[in-house]
């Protein structure tokens, strides 16, 4: 009687530290998913451009967020830091003494960096 008792405290055991961890990794699921959806929708308008390019992105609230340019052997060329507004925000790139070619964008969040392509002609 008592062997049974034990069984049955262990398997109520065993499945209710299961539940606790899934309800963990749903929790954290859930903060990973928020914190995809802070910046979204990002977009340079004109691409190709020749003298300056718009980055445009939704933000879903005020968040400080860095903006950088690299050429496509990594180097970094262009670093500005910026606070987003809550909805439509744009960032203007110029193009300056920048050969035509292809450079890679990025947005960095606290949490995130979306990366795109822009080219210049």
């Amino acid at each position: 009687m008592v062997k049974k008792l034990l069984v049955i405290f262990f398997l109520t055991f065993l499945f209710s530290q299961t539940t606790i961890a899934q309800s963990d990794d749903i929790r954290d699921k859930e903060i990973l998913e928020a914190a995809e959806t802070v910046i979204h929708d990002v977009m340079a308008s004109p691409n190709p451009f020749s003298v300056s390019t718009r980055i445009r992105f939704f933000a879903d609230e005020e968040i400080e967020l860095e903006f950088f340019v690299k050429d496509l052997l990594g180097n970094t060329i262009f670093v500005q830091k910026l606070k987003s507004k809550k909805g439509a925000n744009t960032i203007t790139f110029y193009r300056d003494d920048l050969a035509p070619g292809i450079y890679i964008y990025s947005i960095k969040t606290e949490n995130k960096i979306i990366s795109k392509r822009i080219v210049i002609k």
